[in-house]
């Protein structure tokens, strides 16, 4: 309403005037081409009105006299529906309207005009002019439409402007595990006769961003084993400085920040279980400088609770630490995922080294509701005090693919120190060994007879907690069949492995393991 008074402010009045001036100048012209007889129909007024816009034209233009017929429609409709204003008088309803009476109407109406453009002007003055523009706004801007696509991350959706999306993936793994799927620890768990089929993981995961392209964000949840694993939102703007916040793994070593989906073997080898940090809830800053260049370098870095994902708050107010370092000597950043899947044409080599330090109860981790684990030898086999162990580890890794063959190294220290031990006591302080070493190719690009998509590889792991008393060292030698459907998200492993137990001062023991496993993600 009020942009329709503004509008008959501005224009309503000149166009009366431009009308009244012409008229007697062009009313013979008039009379030979509109006549008061082919309105028929229509107030005498109107005729007026619309005489004067076409007069109008000739005084001072077209554009004003249009808005005098947009004008004169609008009371025409009003005569069509019989509500006609006061005084207003149908051509049919008096035989003959003499030009007197057409001039003498003519000026009534401009009389009633002025006043009510005076009332419009008043009006006008009061008007705030960001209150016209808000309902133009609100006419032009249109919710964001979306769009669905498919990719390597799942099936999403994607907002046309760019600034929201989310990404939605499924995953499912079954496996059949003979005599025993967990790896032996001590001499019983060899005796183990467990055969199964299981769904080892079902998960669902969703990432995308918000607002901006740079503002990540990412969940997965476990269905099989039901917990929250990941939350995290980062902040990606910058390549050199990127911020995660929330939990998540900790950027320590390659085998455990690699997906399960993505790994080379059927599981992750023996050394997993003592030497990771698993998943934790705090904050990560790590980016890539001096990228392409002879000094390509990322960096990791890392401030946690130090509980893991299962328990909100700390125990006590020390905190966990992270910090990695990696060197691309060759062909830069090797993501986190292993196989030569793409067949890398040029030689790509990492090399790392990464620290971690955490005084807490907990002796080792795991992505459950309890995440604070115990070891599974003595004295370390149960959870301490508060702030009872503090744990230094230290690990070093290699990383290289080219051309479909691909090799892992990663050695690891972990020293346990016990707070509350006695100053003469063996155990106050055991400093815990452990590696592996793995690779694999695709025969197919040497020896045609095997499947394109197939990789063979093979894995020697080690153990070796360096207990005081009752030490017990493991092994595991492993050989592993994939078959790439669809790279890592559709695939079909074989393994088998042996595995060795050598307890200090007793006969050493050795079981074989097979796994199937089918591994779809979707």
């Amino acid at each position: 309403m009020r942009t329709f008074e503004k509008a008959a402010t501005r224009f309503f009045k000149p166009l009366l005037e431009v009308g009244m001036v012409a008229q007697p100048l062009s009313g013979l012209w008039l009379r030979q081409c509109v006549s008061l007889d082919e309105l028929a129909g229509v107030n005498s007024g109107l005729a007026i009105f619309y005489r004067s816009a076409i007069t109008g034209i000739f005084a001072n233009g077209w554009r004003k006299s249009v808005v005098l017929l947009l004008f004169s429609s609008a009371l025409a409709s009003q005569v069509v529906t019989g509500n006609e204003p006061h005084g207003w008088q149908r051509a049919g309803d008096a035989e003959t309207i003499s030009e007197v009476e057409v001039e003498l109407s003519l000026e009534q109406r401009l009389v009633r005009a002025e006043a009510r453009l005076a009332e419009l002007e008043a009006l006008n003055a009061k008007i705030d002019p960001s209150h016209i523009e808000e309902p133009e706004i609100a006419a032009n801007s249109a919710a964001p439409t979306t769009r669905a696509l498919y990719g390597g991350d799942g099936f999403g959706f994607e907002t046309d402007d760019g600034r929201f999306s989310l990404t939605i993936q499924n995953r499912i793994q079954a496996r059949y595990a003979t005599p025993f799927d967990s790896d032996p620890r001590t001499l019983e768990d060899l005796e183990r006769n467990q055969r199964s089929f299981m769904i080892r993981r079902a998960r669902t995961k969703l990432r995308g961003h918000a607002y901006r392209t740079w503002l990540e964000y990412y969940l997965q949840y476990d269905w099989a084993d039901p917990i929250l694993r990941d939350l995290n939102l980062t902040i990606s703007k910058y390549r050199w400085a990127t911020l995660e916040v929330g939990r998540g793994k900790v950027l320590y070593n390659d085998e455990r920040k690699t997906s399960s989906a993505n790994q080379q073997f059927v599981n992750r080898s023996i050394v997993n279980d003592v030497f990771t940090v698993d998943r934790q809830q705090g904050v990560q800053l790590y980016g890539n400088v001096f990228p392409e260049t002879v000094a390509d370098t990322t960096y990791y870095l890392g401030v946690f609770s130090g509980k893991g994902v299962g328990e909100r708050n700390n125990d006590d107010h020390h905190l966990m630490y992270n910090v990695r370092l990696q060197w691309n000597a060759l062909g830069g950043e090797i993501p986190f995922s292993q196989s030569d899947t793409e067949y890398r044409e040029q030689p790509a080599l990492n090399f790392a080294i990464a620290a971690n330090t955490n005084r807490s109860a907990c002796l080792a981790f795991e992505t459950n509701q309890i995440s604070c684990r115990p070891l599974p030898w003595a004295p370390y086999d149960t959870i301490g005090e508060p702030g009872q162990y503090r744990i230094n580890q230290m690990m070093g890794e290699i990383r290289f693919k080219w051309v479909g063959f691909s090799l892992l190294h990663e050695f690891h220290a972990k020293q346990i120190n016990d707070t509350l031990a006695a100053p003469d006591d063996p155990f106050r302080r055991t400093t815990m060994l452990g590696g592996l070493l793995q690779a694999g190719y695709f025969p197919h690009h040497d020896l045609p007879i095997f499947p394109e998509n197939l990789e063979i590889a093979g894995r020697y792991a080690s153990v070796n907690p360096r207990l005081a008393v009752n030490n017990i060292r493991q092994h595991e030698t492993s050989v592993v069949m994939t078959y790439f459907l669809n790279s890592h998200q559709n695939k079909v492993n074989l393994q088998l492995s042996h595995l060795t137990l050598d307890p200090t001062g007793l006969a050493s023991r050795a079981e074989q393991r097979l796994w199937l496993q089918w591994d779809l993600t979707y």
